[in-house]
């Protein structure tokens, strides 16, 4: 398995996210990715490789272009150690612009083109350790600490070489991946998270979201109780991971978000380290090409082991 990383999000450090109006401690921190990638190398993984610069193609297929063009100008007019909000292009206060959100949010996405195209030149199984994570991107907005969508992108990237299924099991409704492929028929969008009308984004990942036009039956959202179990997470999975199959896809993006975790400070289902290793092994059996894309977890001493059981899943099958 080939790891995709990049130390390029190592510049994106925001200070503060405003929460019910007050600053309030930033959890979407550099040291998620970083262990992550060192627990993988202690463990044996060691096939990692940098990803290449895409330019914007790929990137304004799924983003506004002016949206882009405000990111990167604000990004880089913000001096170093401080950060900014803007008032228009955001969904909330969750997503502070500084002077490395925008180069960082570009290797992010580069970083997930690059596992797209591993995927592409056929390899099994790939892992892109993005960061800044990016389901709660739409096409014109950022929000929930994302910038721009990395699995939007290499599922637009891939579907210009087949039929893409994005399978998103971060704690948080992917907002952002529903709102950019609503419309369209060719990538399927199928997620298992918290209930919105309890947890964020509170907007979308209602089960009555089906798409709409040509789009019309390839969304599919399964909203959970916050109190899940293992065991029934597990059996709503089963179905998640039909509706995959139904569609037949050539590639499979995992959208994984590790603040499912039952200790984690912003999520938390009943899932525990080996759950994962459950959750792999159950979607590995789709026997698809797949790329994992790192999403949420902010339980950040545990991350890498929860990556690790997601793989061993993966791999044992």
């Amino acid at each position: 398995m080939k790891i995709v990383y990049t130390p390029s999000h190592l510049l994106h450090v925001p200070k503060y996210e405003v929460y019910e109006g007050e600053k309030s401690k930033y959890p979407e921190v550099p040291e998620r990715i970083e262990i992550i990638a060192n627990e993988l190398r202690e463990n044996g993984w060691k096939d990692f490789v940098r990803p290449k610069n895409y330019g914007l193609g790929i990137l304004k297929r799924i983003h506004r272009a002016n949206y882009v063009k405000m990111l990167r100008q604000r990004s880089r007019n913000t001096s170093l150690g401080n950060q900014s909000f803007p008032s228009y292009f955001t969904r909330d206060t969750y997503a502070p612009i500084t002077n490395g959100t925008y180069f960082a949010s570009k290797w992010a996405v580069n970083t997930a083109l690059f596992g797209a195209e591993l995927l592409k030149n056929g390899e099994r199984l790939v892992y892109s350790l993005c960061r800044p994570p990016g389901h709660h991107a739409e096409s014109v907005a950022m929000g929930g600490y994302c910038y721009f969508n990395n699995a939007a992108a290499a599922a637009e990237y891939l579907s210009d070489f087949g039929r893409v299924a994005i399978l998103d099991i971060d704690y948080h409704h992917g907002n952002g991946t529903q709102n950019i492929f609503y419309t369209r028929k060719d990538v399927l969008y199928v997620s298992l998270h918290a209930d919105p009308d309890r947890k964020y984004p509170y907007v979308a990942g209602f089960s009555l979201e089906e798409g709409v036009g040509e789009g019309l039956g390839y969304n599919k959202n399964y909203p959970l109780s916050l109190k899940i179990s293992e065991k029934k997470y597990l059996r709503i999975l089963k179905n998640a991971i039909k509706d995959v199959r139904r569609f037949a896809p050539d590639f499979l993006i995992l959208s994984a978000g590790f603040d499912t975790y039952k200790k984690d400070p912003i999520g938390g289902f009943g899932l525990d380290i080996n759950s994962y290793m459950k959750i792999g092994r159950k979607i590995s059996r789709l026997n698809l090409p797949t790329l994992i894309i790192q999403e949420g977890g902010y339980y950040v001493a545990d991350l890498g082991k929860m990556a690790i059981s997601l793989i061993k899943g993966f791999e044992r099958r």
